[in-house]
């Protein structure tokens, strides 16, 4: 690792460990949220998806028969990715 793999924003700093290696370290947890007007409409849009996601969600009389196939595929793809 080098302190050049990390930009200036990164949510952490690299220091150097008692052995001499650089270890990342992350900022606590959570973050300061810097509020600003583009920040608040992306988030009443994704708020607005959400209701209308769920709104759609909760029209279908079986939503097992539309998630089905979603859950199959994820678990062939994780199959996929551990070789088996």
């Amino acid at each position: 690792m080098k302190r050049s793999d990390f930009s200036k924003q990164a949510p952490g700093k690299v220091i150097k460990t008692l052995k001499g290696y650089l270890a990342f370290v992350p900022a606590p947890l959570p973050p300061e949220i810097q509020w600003s007007d583009k920040l608040i409409a992306a988030l009443s849009k994704a708020d607005r998806s959400l209701v209308h996601l769920a709104e759609v969600g909760n029209a279908f009389p079986v939503p097992h028969v539309i998630v089905r196939p979603f859950i199959r595929k994820e678990a062939v793809l994780s199959s996929q990715i551990e070789g088996r």
